[in-house]
């Protein structure tokens, strides 16, 4: 486990600021991902949740673009009122539903949600193996969870960094960086995985980002993802393309 730092270390203290920087930088890139996880999923209807949710931006590019109604979860009382003024200034209540809670005890029934999403917090969960097992509790049998970090493409994550210097928030000697988070290894994602018995999945890496997906299904729940190697860095990945995560 390694830390990784953290530019916009004011966000933590101001959730209003965060989401302001999200919907003026981060917003075109909630759209391409969303679409990246239907297309790859091919999930577009009934149940998502959306854990680490933030202000609801990529829940409601999810159900703008399908016909899933979804749930945003966040543990931050101001990120959940942040989400409950962006829903309702787009007038998709019946469409996202923001809530209160963590991702080490999601407050749903079994088997609730046939999708489950996270961009950008599973770094943050306490608890890896815990935080997976409280995912597929949730994912109903063939359900699948997308689950990572990313910019969707090389050409908007260039533009996203860009738009960052310009304002000032990389490189400014006022606003030091500091840790934020620890960064899993592809080898501490796998045994946490593993201890949640999820076998069922695969870890990609490119341009798109990284992201685990994974499906549950009782069936070929003995069936492990491919072999990554224990050493592998999550740079050099083996890619898979749209539509090629599991075998029939």
């Amino acid at each position: 486990m390694t830390e990784t730092v953290d530019p916009f270390w004011k966000y933590d203290e101001d959730a209003c600021q965060c989401n302001e920087f999200t919907r003026a930088t981060y917003a075109r890139i909630y759209p391409v991902i969303a679409d990246q996880i239907l297309e790859r999923t091919g999930i577009t209807k009934g149940a998502c949740l959306d854990v680490g949710s933030g202000p609801a931006l990529l829940a409601m590019a999810l159900a703008l673009l399908s016909d899933l109604r979804v749930t945003a979860l966040d543990s931050s009382p101001g990120m959940y009122e942040l989400a409950r003024k962006n829903i309702r200034d787009r007038c998709m209540e019946d469409l996202v539903v923001p809530v209160i809670g963590d991702v080490h005890a999601i407050p749903a029934a079994d088997a609730a949600f046939s999708l489950v999403v996270s961009r950008g917090s599973f770094h943050s969960w306490e608890d890896l193996p815990a935080a997976f097992l409280e995912i597929s509790r949730v994912l109903r049998p063939s359900g699948m969870a997308y689950i990572g970090g990313g910019y969707g493409s090389a050409r908007i994550r260039d533009e996203v960094l860009a738009d960052r210097r310009e304002r000032e928030f990389v490189g400014d000697p006022a606003y030091p960086p500091r840790p934020r988070f620890p960064k899993f290894s592809v080898r501490e994602i796998e045994a946490s995985l593993e201890v949640a018995g999820i076998s069922d999945y695969r870890i990609i890496s490119d341009d798109s980002g990284f992201w685990i997906i994974i499906r549950k299904n009782e069936e070929q729940k003995n069936r492990h993802g491919p072999a990554l190697g224990k050493e592998t860095d999550p740079e050099n990945l083996p890619q898979f393309h749209d539509g090629f995560f599991f075998s029939q």
